[in-house]
């Protein structure tokens, strides 16, 4: 089953249904913008009536036109179908719902398709600025069908840097980064997509994710020539018992080990 499902026929069929599900995905989020209702699944959790209706409309797409994959996301309870299906979409429907409720245009809906524990294909789309990252396993990285890849400085104080706002404060606690311009960015699948286009050097995160934060970011910078890891170093996987996430590091080949370095000894 898994070797044929993803033959080039098959990519191609997938690519086309699922720009068209994440385009009217994004037409949600724009339409619903000016009328958000939040509620609170923990109280550092909002989730809003956009987040609920695009999963809502992207889940019984694919249960439709994928009957044969499993699914994972943020906003749906997890029926673990993930574990025993050759492929599963895993999605989350806003990642930075925070700059959605406060309208900043760094929101995205962040899909990927996983075979196993590892992305095969991923798909980033920002609705405010119309950026369409997409990447397939082996088949390089794109933005809006143009092919991105990571800049390549190799010092760590020349590098633009994106971080949570919740997280400067912690990112300023190393001395390296206490002079350098940081970008607030709320959506780590931006941040990390941003790194992949060459507009960001580094993007980090010290708190936890979920696989859906991650899948398609992954797949997205490394098809892009560049690396996503834990911030000890750790390559991630998907898929595990838990999708909890300790923390990430994303950039160039360059500057990992020195990344790594520096952030694992606190």
């Amino acid at each position: 089953m898994a070797n044929n499902l993803l033959e080039d026929s098959h990519k191609k069929h997938l690519k086309e249904i699922t720009c068209k599900a994440l385009n009217e995905a994004s037409r949600i989020a724009t339409k619903l913008i000016n009328s958000i209702q939040v509620t609170y699944k923990s109280e550092s959790q909002p989730v809003t009536n956009a987040d609920r209706e695009i999963d809502n409309y992207l889940k019984s797409y694919f249960k439709a036109h994928t009957p044969n994959f499993g699914w994972l996301s943020e906003e749906s309870y997890d029926d673990k179908s993930r574990l025993d299906r050759d492929f599963f979409w895993c999605l989350d429907p806003i990642d930075g719902t925070r700059s959605y409720i406060n309208k900043k245009p760094e929101y995205t809906i962040s899909l990927a398709l996983i075979e196993k524990n590892q992305p095969v294909i991923g798909h980033i789309l920002n609705p405010e600025t119309r950026e369409y990252f997409y990447a397939e396993k082996n088949n390089g990285a794109f933005c809006n069908e143009k092919k991105i890849t990571v800049n390549n400085p190799s010092k760590i104080d020349e590098c633009k840097i994106a971080i949570s706002s919740s997280e400067i404060k912690k990112l300023e606690s190393y001395d390296i980064f206490k002079t350098k311009k940081i970008k607030k960015i709320g959506s780590i699948a931006y941040k990390i997509a941003l790194v992949a286009k060459g507009e960001i050097d580094i993007a980090v995160s010290f708190s936890k994710k979920n696989d859906w934060d991650l899948a398609a970011a992954d797949l997205i910078i490394k098809e892009a020539g560049g690396y996503l890891k834990d911030l000890n170093g750790n390559d991630i996987y998907y898929n595990k018992s838990s999708t909890k996430i300790n923390s990430v590091l994303a950039c160039n080949s360059f500057i990992i080990n020195n990344l790594i370095n520096l952030f694992s000894k606190q």
